[in-house]
């Protein structure tokens, strides 16, 4: 294995801040930030820009406190005070879009607080079953681009559009690759690894993490032949297979207690995970229709609805099409999509008698034992194989 580019990679999902503003220097390239989810990031790299998935810090709250309710969703607090205190000169500007309540009001407050060279709001549609939100949603992106084309003083052609659309399509499906080669040989990667990796292509500029996601999936196919094979469910295997639900896996080390206590995720639907990495955009005909359809093919987001039970359908064929054994759902604190979709999951798994786990985690949360005990004692009361 290509134990540099592992490394690299998973610095850039940790300290991507230094790492990113040495690229700026170099290339004079503007960085443009966003919060989770659906920007579609294919139109603000083809506007010469880098796109930058705003996640969030550990560290400690300073000011997002007093311009945010104490009830706030950790994420959206979090992010305002990356932007607040630490990173405060890190971006040229921001596009944010509007999901749920609490992040259309984020959006008023840091267009007031957070100065920056642009600043642009994406209205996503919340009930995407509706036959008006397509029309919607295409109407929303050619705005952004418009916006984008007045912003750099360019316009974005359709060259550049099918450019970057082939860019970040070969970057998910080497994504894609390593996954699967993860998920059948799980002695390759870790847990954090493997999502590590995953969260720093949400920072890194697509050319670059490419570049080193070739090295290292290379350096895997080079390994014996044996790895190769499905890890087995079965009575002789020791990991215990676990899907990861919610949004993010934060704090990240989560997955490290997940790594220790002998579970490999073998599937999730996660925005820091699955959901980012499929599916592709079809570079045929109209590309802001491709940029629109790619949007609906996406796996479910707490805050955009569809039918009512899709997220938990998308759990139940989980679990099945990877054999796992339970599910680990990752509650972000105070975060009101998942407060009320938490419910129906916990109905819907004690009825087809798939164990869950539900852990309440704020990004600010630096002591984990009581999380590890929780987990440990979850995967000890996972039945016997057969």
């Amino acid at each position: 294995m290509d134990q540099e580019a592992l490394k690299e990679l998973c610095v850039i999902a940790n300290e991507p801040f230094e790492k990113i503003k040495a690229w700026k220097a170099k290339t004079g390239k503007k960085i443009i930030g966003s919060t989770l989810a659906d920007v579609p990031e294919e139109l603000v790299h083809a506007a010469g820009l880098l796109p930058f998935t705003i996640l969030g810090t550990n560290r400690p709250i300073r000011h997002a406190a007093s311009q945010l309710p104490d009830n706030c969703c950790s994420l959206d607090r979090s992010n305002l005070e990356l932007v607040l205190t630490y990173e405060k000169d890190f971006f040229d500007g921001y596009i944010l879009p509007q999901v749920d309540d609490t992040s259309q009001h984020l959006s008023d407050i840091w267009r007031r607080n957070v100065p920056s060279e642009y600043f642009e709001s994406f209205l996503i549609p919340r009930q995407v079953n509706r036959p008006s939100a397509r029309g919607w949603l295409r109407d929303e992106i050619r705005r952004l681009k418009g916006s984008l084309e007045a912003y750099t003083g360019k316009a974005v052609t359709e060259e550049a559009l099918r450019n970057s659309i082939h860019t970040y399509n070969e970057n998910r499906k080497m994504l894609r690759e390593l996954y699967d080669k993860t998920r059948r040989a799980p002695a390759r990667l870790s847990n954090r690894q493997l999502f590590e990796t995953v969260k720093s292509s949400m920072f890194y500029p697509k050319e670059e993490h490419s570049r080193l996601m070739k090295r290292l999936l290379s350096s895997l196919s080079g390994e014996q032949e044996s790895d190769e094979k499905e890890a087995s469910p079965g009575k002789g295997s020791s990991l215990r297979r676990l899907i990861l639900s919610g949004i993010v896996w934060e704090p990240p080390e989560i997955l490290s207690i997940l790594d220790e206590s002998g579970a490999r995720v073998v599937g999730d639907d996660l925005c820091e995970g699955t959901r980012y990495i499929e599916p592709d955009v079809t570079a045929n005909g109209d590309l802001i229709e491709a940029l629109v359809e790619r949007h609906f093919k996406k796996g479910p987001f707490s805050p955009i609805h569809d039918e009512g039970e899709k997220l938990v359908s998308n759990l139940l064929r989980l679990v099945h099409e990877r054999k796992a054994e339970g599910i680990l759902y990752i509650h972000v604190k105070f975060n009101e999509s998942q407060d009320y979709d938490l419910p129906d999951l916990k109905k819907a798994m004690k009825k087809e008698g798939i164990p869950l786990l539900v852990l309440d985690t704020e990004f600010q949360t630096t002591h984990l034992a009581q999380t590890k005990t929780r987990i440990q004692a979850f995967l000890e009361s996972l039945p016997a194989r057969r």
